[in-house]
This record gives structure tokens, C-alpha cells and sequence, in this order.
């Protein structure tokens, strides 16, 4: 009666044949596109320069990542992190044909100012929510979805919880987003997922002191000094609100969320925003509004029963 259990020996493998080694679990996880380890920090992922030499100096690969999880840890509001990202804002809205996503952003997107610094309005979405569960829900969606280059959101820390950040660093990875948290400084001795985590300090006018706390495969960095370009002119937000303006008149916005009223962070921004509802638009109005709708509806799928309205 022959048998099933075939024993692999010497004599019934093939001459010249080596029998198949068994596959190691372990090689196979150190071996996954989203594990690195400490030491491997000139093996980063793709970058995008930060326009600010003295910053890519010390990023793994020379720049932002284009996937993965960011945190900005704040004294206040305002102390140039949108300059920062203003480079990195400007070239994803020309090249990439992707939402970028501001998520219950503190003050008003200043459009004049936004356009003045060569950022194409067509690409930014705002999305407003009424709670901390919606936010956070809205960001994961949003990084997810691959329909976002970039994602800013600021969230509500007091129910912020370290497994939110690993859901949120998971999630960007899967939808190639870069997501950007906005967390207050001390946050700074809390667990995160995040894979880079910067500390910024406004020096002194035009200038900001910037320390890297974590980062793929090196050690934190204190002290980088950045130099940011000069404040717009009054002259420019002007000329820039005179031709925004007639551009709205020629496609009017139904919403009023749009103001030039108090600006911060060197004009990128305007009067604070209020809401009670979700929403998502598009600063650039009109048909961009109605994109800007698509857009919802394709990242907010059906994970919910009824998707967010949409106002354009």
C-alpha cells in the first residue's frame, strides 16, 4: 500500500537540483516596503525638496516624503508653519492633478495671498466638521484615498490618542499622501506614529528655529535656522485681492467663508471659521466647486450612510 508522506532525501531529488529552502517568516516582514529600521536613514523613500537647504540637509532623502505621517509642534499658531510648507503647497498644486486638503484649519485659506505665492486655488479643498470623531474620520478618508497629495489638519489634542496616529501614518501610506498634523508643543511627550515629528520656534521676524525630534533612521536635530522669504507687500495682497475678486464676480461663490479680514501667518491665512456642519469646498469657486464635490464623494465612500454635503 503506498504511502502519501513522501520523505525528502538525497536519493529522490533530482541530480542537480538543490530541495527549496522553507521560507523565513522573519526575512519575509524585514523585507516589507513600509518597516525600516534604525541605520537606514540614506535608504528613504521618494522626496520632495522643502525649499529650504539647511532643512533637507537633515530630511531622509533630502525632503518631505511624498507618503507618510508629519507633525508640526507649535508654540502658538502661526509662527510660519504654512510658510514652511508654502514651497512644497506650490509645487504639488502645479504638478499633481490631487486634492490638497485643509481639515478645520483655524483661520480662513487666503486666497489673494495663496495666488500671489504661485499656489494653484483649483487644488485646495476645505473641509469643516462639527466634532473631533468627524475630523479625524474625514483625515484618515482623505489620506486614503490617493485622490490627496497633501492633507493639513488640525484636530482637537485633547482626544487625540497615539492609536489614532498609527491609523492616520497607515492610512497616508496607502493613499501616497503626505499628512500633516498641527499639534501644540506639548504634545512633544507623547508616543506618535508619526515618521517625522518638527518642533518650530519663531526666532525673529523673517527667521524660524526649527528642531527635528524624530525622523526615519537618524537621531533628532536641534537649532536649523531657516530664512523665509519676505512678508507680501501690502501693495501685492492688494493687487492679488483686486483681481480675485473680479475673478469670484465672473463665478460667484455661495458661501462667505472666503474673507480678507485678519490675516496671520504672513497673509497665508484669513478671519477665523465657524461652522456646524461638514462641508468640503473649493477656494477657486465655480466649476472647481463642483469638482471639489467629486472629489468628496469619491474619497467619503460608504463607509458612511450618508456622505457629507458638499457647498460651492
Amino acid at each position: 500500500m503506498a504511502t502519501s508522506n513522501a520523505v525528502l532525501t538525497e536519493s529522490n531529488v533530482e541530480p542537480g537540483r538543490q530541495p527549496a529552502a522553507a521560507p523565513n517568516p522573519l526575512n519575509r516582514l524585514l523585507e516589507h516596503p513600509a518597516l525600516w529600521r534604525a541605520g537606514q536613514l540614506h535608504q528613504a523613500p521618494p522626496t520632495r525638496p522643502s525649499g529650504f537647504a539647511a532643512l533637507d540637509a537633515h530630511l531622509p532623502g533630502g525632503g518631505w516624503p511624498e507618503a507618510g505621517l508629519a507633525e508640526f509642534l507649535l508654540g502658538t499658531t502661526g509662527v510660519g508653519e504654512l510658510r514652511v510648507l508654502a514651497p512644497l503647497i506650490q509645487t504639488l498644486s502645479q504638478e499633481q492633478d490631487r486634492w490638497i486638503a485643509w481639515i478645520n484649519p483655524p483661520f480662513t485659506p487666503y486666497a489673494p495671498a495663496l495666488e500671489a505665492l504661485g499656489i494653484d486655488l483649483g487644488r485646495m479643498l476645505l473641509i469643516h466638521t462639527r466634532n473631533h470623531q468627524e475630523a479625524l474620520w474625514a483625515l484618515e478618508r482623505t489620506s486614503r484615498s490617493g485622490s490627496c497629495s497633501l492633507a493639513l489638519a488640525w484636530l482637537d489634542e485633547r482626544q487625540l490618542q497615539p492609536k489614532d496616529t498609527r491609523r492616520l501614518q497607515f492610512a497616508a501610506q496607502q493613499g501616497r499622501t503626505l499628512t500633516c498634523l498641527f499639534r501644540p508643543e506639548q504634545a512633544a511627550a507623547t508616543h506618535s506614529m508619526a515618521e517625522l515629528r518638527l518642533q518650530l520656534t519663531a526666532a525673529e521676524p523673517g527667521r524660524l528655529t526649527l528642531d527635528i525630534r524624530k525622523r526615519r533612521g537618524g537621531w533628532p536635530v536641534a537649532g536649523i535656522r531657516l530664512q523665509l522669504d519676505e512678508v507680501l507687500s501690502n501693495e501685492t495682497v492688494r493687487a492679488q485681492l483686486a483681481l480675485w475678486r473680479y475673478g469670484r464676480q465672473q463665478a460667484p461663490l455661495t458661501d462667505q467663508s472666503m474673507t480678507d479680514q485678519s490675516m496671520t501667518d504672513q497673509s497665508m491665512t484669513g478671519e477665523s471659521m465657524t461652522g456646524d456642519s461638514m462641508t468640503g469646498e473649493s477656494l477657486a469657486g465655480g466649476g472647481a466647486g463642483r469638482a471639489a464635490r467629486d472629489a468628496i464623494h469619491a474619497a467619503f465612500d460608504a463607509a458612511r450612510n450618508k456622505v457629507p454635503q458638499v457647498t460651492h
